[in-house]
C-alpha cells in the first residue's frame, strides 16, 4: 500500500479533510471511551458501596442484638427473679464472639456467670478486673450507658501462640434501679464476632478489616476476616458504626469480581472500534480524493464504502446507549427486586402479630416487631438506595422557583405527617431561584425532616428556613435547629453515602438522605455544608443559582401555622 501515492492522489483539500475525518473519529471514539469508563468506574463503586453496605448491617445487626441482651440483662438484675436461668441460657449463635457473661453487684461480688464459647474456666466469687476493665466499669457506672474498653488479649487465650491470641474487649452495662446496683459483663473475641457476624449474613467476597476508636481519635485494628484462599483487590470500600460509646470501622476490599467482563472490557474495546473505523474512514476520504478523476463506477463504490462505514459508526454509537441505558437500570432493577420480598417479610410479621399475637407471650411478641421494624428499616434503606442512584443520571429542568413558596409547601406536607408535638419552623423571605422544584423540594424535604428528628428526648423541634446572598448570581439558603449538633470531625463526612456522626446514635435514618441532598446540589452547580449554630445546634447551608425572572404565578399556598 503506497500511503505517498494516496496522499498525493488526494490533493491538499484531500488530506486535509482526511485528517478532519479522523481527528474527529478519534475525538468521538475518546468520549465515548471515558463514557464507558466512567459508566464502569459508577458500576464499580456501586458494587462496592453494596458490598460494603452488608458488611456494615451484619456488624450493625450483631452490635444491637448485644445492646438488646445488655439492656435484658440490666433490667432483669434490677429485680427479685433469679438471673442464673437468663445468664445460662444465652448461646454464641444470639452473641457472637462472646466468651463470658458476668453480673455482678456493686462491690463487684459475682451473681451470675456463665461461658458461651464452650470453655469452662473455674467460677469465680468477685470481678477483680484489671485496670483497663476497672476503668470502662466506673466510666459505664458514671456515664450510666453501655460501654466498650479497650483491646486486650482474653486471660483464657494467654497459653496460645502469639500468632493465635486475637484482640478481644468487654462491654459493659450498668445495673440502675432506684441506685446504683452493679453491672453486666461481656468479654468479646473481636477476630470470632466479625467472622461470624458476616458468615451468619451470607456475605461472601470480601476481606474485611475492623477498627476501634478510642476515646482519643486513634484507631486500632481487631480484628480482619477474609474466606480461604482469597486475595483482597486494590478497591476499597469503608463504613463506619457506632456502638458503645466507640466509633467502629469496617475497611472492605473485594476478593470476587465486582463487575462482569463484559462491562470490564467495554472500555478498551470501545476505543479500539473507534480508532480502526476512524482510521477506515481517512483512508476511504483519502480514496475518495484519488479517485475523483477515475472512472463513475469507482466513485460509486467509494460512496458505498464511505456509506457502509457510516452504519456501523451508527451501530457503534447504538451500541453504546444501550450500554449506559442498562447500566442506569441496574440500580432500579436491583432496589426492586429486593423491595417485593422485604415487603413481604413487613406484611407477614404484622399479620401474624395481628392473628397470633394475643397468644404469644411478652418475648415472642417482641420479636415480631423486631422483625417487622428491621424490615420496614431495610425497605426505607433500598428506597433511599434506588433514590439516590437515580438522582445520579437526573437531568435538572431548571425553571424560576418561588423558594418561599415551595418550602411553605414542603413544611406543610412534614407537619401534616407529624403526631405529638409539633416542631416550630419559621420560614423567612426566601428569593426566586432557578432550579428543579421538584429537586429542591426533596432537598429541602430532607433537610427539614432532619432538623425536626435529631433533637434531644423530650424537646420540641425550633427550625427555622432563611436566605442570603452569596456572590453575584447565587443564593445561600439555611436550614437552622437547635438540635444535637454535628462533631467538627464529622461536618465533612455525614455528606458521604451511610456515615452517620456518633452523636445520631438511637436516632432512625439510613445515612443517605444528606448524600442525596450533596448529589442533588451538584447537580445544579451548587455546594452544601453544615456550620455549628450559636447557641446549640447545626446550620445547614446550601448554595444555588439566583433566577434573574420572576416565577410563573401559581396557586397561593396558605402555610399552616408552625406553632
Amino acid at each position: 500500500m503506497n500511503v505517498t501515492r494516496w496522499f498525493a492522489g488526494a490533493g491538499r483539500r484531500g488530506a486535509a479533510l482526511a485528517a478532519v475525518t479522523l481527528a474527529l473519529g478519534l475525538g468521538t471514539g475518546g468520549a465515548a471511551t471515558a463514557g464507558l469508563a466512567a459508566a464502569e468506574r459508577d458500576a464499580t463503586t456501586t458494587a462496592l458501596t453494596a458490598r460494603t453496605a452488608t458488611v456494615r448491617d451484619a456488624l450493625a445487626a450483631t452490635f444491637q442484638r448485644y445492646a438488646d441482651t445488655l439492656h435484658d440483662l440490666s433490667a432483669a438484675a434490677t429485680t427479685t427473679e433469679p438471673l442464673s436461668p437468663l445468664v445460662a441460657g444465652l448461646t454464641g449463635d444470639r452473641l457472637p464472639g462472646a466468651h463470658r457473661v458476668v453480673v455482678s453487684d456493686a462491690g463487684g461480688r459475682i451473681l451470675a456467670q456463665h461461658s458461651l464459647d464452650g470453655s469452662t474456666p473455674p467460677p469465680r466469687a468477685t470481678l477483680d478486673p484489671p485496670l483497663g476493665l476497672a476503668r470502662t466499669l466506673e466510666i459505664a457506672r458514671t456515664g450510666g450507658r453501655v460501654v466498650a474498653g479497650p483491646p486486650h488479649v482474653l486471660p483464657a487465650d494467654l497459653d496460645l501462640p502469639p500468632a493465635q491470641r486475637g484482640a478481644a474487649f468487654d462491654v459493659v452495662a450498668p445495673v440502675r434501679g432506684a441506685t446504683f446496683r452493679g453491672w453486666v459483663v461481656v468479654a468479646v473475641r473481636a477476630p470470632v464476632l466479625l467472622r461470624e457476624s458476616l458468615r451468619g449474613a451470607g456475605v461472601t467476597g470480601v476481606t474485611t478489616v475492623l477498627t476501634a476508636s478510642s476515646a482519643d481519635g486513634v484507631a486500632h485494628e481487631v480484628a480482619r476476616w477474609s474466606e480461604p484462599g482469597a486475595t483482597p483487590g486494590d478497591r476499597q470500600g469503608t463504613a463506619e458504626l457506632a456502638f458503645a460509646g466507640r466509633s467502629w470501622q469496617v475497611a472492605v476490599r473485594p476478593s470476587t469480581a465486582l463487575i462482569g467482563p463484559a462491562l470490564d472490557a467495554a472500555a478498551p474495546l470501545a476505543m479500539l472500534g473507534a480508532t480502526v473505523l476512524s482510521l477506515t474512514l481517512a483512508a476511504a476520504v483519502l480514496a475518495a480524493g484519488a479517485g475523483r478523476n477515475r472512472a463513475a463506477a469507482r466513485s460509486r463504490r467509494d460512496a458505498a464504502t464511505r456509506r457502509a462505514a457510516q452504519e456501523r459508526a451508527a451501530a457503534a454509537e447504538q451500541a453504546l446507549r444501550e450500554r449506559e441505558t442498562e447500566l442506569a437500570g441496574f440500580t432500579a432493577a436491583a432496589g426492586e427486586h429486593l423491595q417485593t420480598p422485604l415487603q413481604s417479610v413487613a406484611g407477614f410479621a404484622d399479620l401474624l402479630l395481628e392473628d397470633a399475637g394475643p397468644q404469644l407471650d411478652d418475648v415472642s411478641r417482641g420479636f415480631l416487631e423486631r422483625i417487622g421494624r428491621r424490615t420496614r428499616g431495610m425497605l426505607t434503606l433500598v428506597d433511599g438506595l434506588i433514590t439516590y442512584s437515580s438522582a445520579a443520571g437526573a437531568a435538572p429542568r431548571p425553571q424560576a422557583v418561588d423558594a418561599t413558596t415551595l418550602t411553605l409547601g414542603v413544611v406543610a406536607d412534614r407537619l401534616d405527617g407529624l403526631e405529638g408535638r409539633r416542631p416550630g419552623i419559621e420560614v423567612g423571605d426566601l428569593p426566586p431561584v432557578l432550579a428543579d422544584a421538584d429537586l429542591l423540594g426533596e432537598v429541602l424535604g430532607h433537610l427539614i425532616d432532619n432538623a425536626a428528628r435529631f433533637v434531644r428526648p423530650g424537646t420540641a423541634a425550633r427550625i427555622s428556613v432563611d436566605a442570603r446572598e452569596h456572590g453575584p448570581g447565587w443564593w445561600r439558603i439555611e436550614v437552622a435547629d437547635r438540635g444535637i449538633g454535628v462533631p467538627e470531625d464529622h461536618r465533612d463526612r455525614i455528606f458521604a453515602p451511610f456515615h452517620r456522626a456518633p452523636s445520631a446514635e438511637g436516632f432512625p435514618g439510613t445515612g443517605l438522605g444528606l448524600a442525596l441532598c450533596r448529589r442533588i446540589v451538584t447537580l445544579h452547580g451548587g455546594e452544601i455544608g453544615v456550620d455549628p449554630h450559636p447557641g446549640g445546634g447545626s446550620i445547614f447551608w446550601f448554595t444555588i443559582p439566583a433566577s434573574a425572572v420572576a416565577p410563573d404565578p401559581g396557586t397561593e399556598l396558605l402555610a399552616p401555622d408552625p406553632a
